[in-house]
């Protein structure tokens, strides 16, 4: 979950049910669910908790100003994105440092505006580089990479990358067509070699407005991969939750429409969303006007978490919780949740474990737990 505190949601939410989520257990299946009736009310099924940290001061352990992206593997490595001091850190699971490497700049091995980060089952590091517009893949050590470039403005807003060096993304991407420009999210498969897709699972293009500037900068990026390299994608929109299953070659396996309780943005959330994206604009050059939605994405991330489960972030009326779901079926599985006073800067769930960043002066990493639905 990306830059979002968590407090415990101290009454019911509205959660959907395994009876309220259509799932599509045959290849290629599509589940519908009947919209409205079948989101309850209930409490949470689950609740996530500290259970350790691993580093009490990151800027005195390893240097780290802030986390912009985390990913960890099932094997005991967690990789930290910095992107104020432009760096990338590998650690363990017991916060032992394995190597450090990057700095802002333009010299090799720095980066410009890292975005994006992954790391595989084998170590690699994969960092995605808005501002260079090129994808850095590092080998485990972090002394070598190779830069594949031609992303410049379109570039992975998220990534996963493979052990075969390839790797699955999600971006935004602009396209001209009959003298129309379009704008939309490409979800797509790319190999080492080239900045062209080899496979693209989904995409979705529209006409451009002025508005969409302002877009392209909070858009989240729903999408997740698993170890069999099956691609998980949810729709980016506030109207519809739809999820998406893909093979690793672009078939379909199946997808699934959930019923949701649109949540509004609070007045605060609203103003600090323009005003952010006002002064992004001007200090790119841009000068449109930006008008935010007034209602949460329905999905505002996906991942792979602990024994490969897929989970579905989404906001609810007080909190934001996750709904996890069978990655082989889409079958609805339990929802979780924050515990009481949970201050997070950051939580991400990943296939190595949930793992959080606090807020404050000196910000900690910790790992979560989940208790049993």
């Amino acid at each position: 979950m990306k830059y979002r505190k968590y407090f415990f949601l101290l009454a019911g939410v509205y959660l959907i049910t395994s009876a309220g989520c259509g799932s599509g257990e045959e290849i290629g299946s599509t589940g519908v669910a009947r919209r409205g009736e079948d989101t309850l009310v209930a409490p949470v099924d689950s609740v996530l908790f500290v259970s350790d940290t691993i580093s009490i001061d990151l800027m005195n352990d390893y240097g780290i100003v802030t986390v912009d992206d985390i990913d960890a593997t099932d094997r005991g490595l967690i990789a930290l994105l910095d992107g104020v001091s432009a760096t990338v850190t590998v650690i363990t699971e017991k916060g032992e440092l394995i190597a450090r490497t990057g700095g802002s700049g333009s010299a090799p091995g720095e980066f410009q505006w890292p975005q994006a980060i992954s790391i595989s089952s084998t170590g690699s590091v994969a960092v995605s580089d808005v501002m260079a517009g090129i994808v850095r893949i590092l080998e485990p050590d972090l002394d070598s990479y190779v830069d594949l470039p031609g992303f410049m403005m379109a570039n992975p807003g998220v990534m996963h990358l493979m052990s075969d060096g390839d790797f699955a993304g999600m971006r935004m991407i602009f396209r001209a067509d009959d003298g129309n420009t379009l704008i939309g999210y490409q979800t797509a498969r790319w190999s080492e070699s080239a900045s062209e897709p080899v496979v693209i699972y989904k995409e979705n293009l529209e006409p451009f407005t002025p508005n969409d500037f302002g877009r392209s900068i909070i858009t989240p990026y729903p999408m997740a991969c698993n170890s069999d390299e099956v691609v998980f994608i949810a729709d980016v929109s506030s109207d519809e939750y739809i999820l998406y299953s893909y093979e690793a070659d672009g078939t379909l396996l199946w997808s699934l429409e959930c019923p949701f309780q649109r949540t509004e943005k609070t007045g605060f959330e609203i103003r600090t969303e323009e005003d952010m994206v006002l002064r992004r604009m001007q200090q790119s050059a841009h000068q449109a006007d930006y008008t935010a939605d007034p209602y949460h994405n329905a999905v505002s991330s996906l991942a792979i978490g602990p024994r490969g489960r897929l989970w579905a972030e989404r906001p609810g009326a007080e909190n934001v919780f996750f709904d996890v779901y069978d990655p082989e079926t889409g079958q609805f599985l339990f929802t979780a949740s924050a515990e009481v006073e949970m201050d997070l800067a950051r939580l991400e769930v990943t296939r190595g474990g949930i793992l959080g960043v606090t807020t404050g002066e000196i910000p900690s990493l910790v790992s979560l737990g989940i208790t049993a639905p």
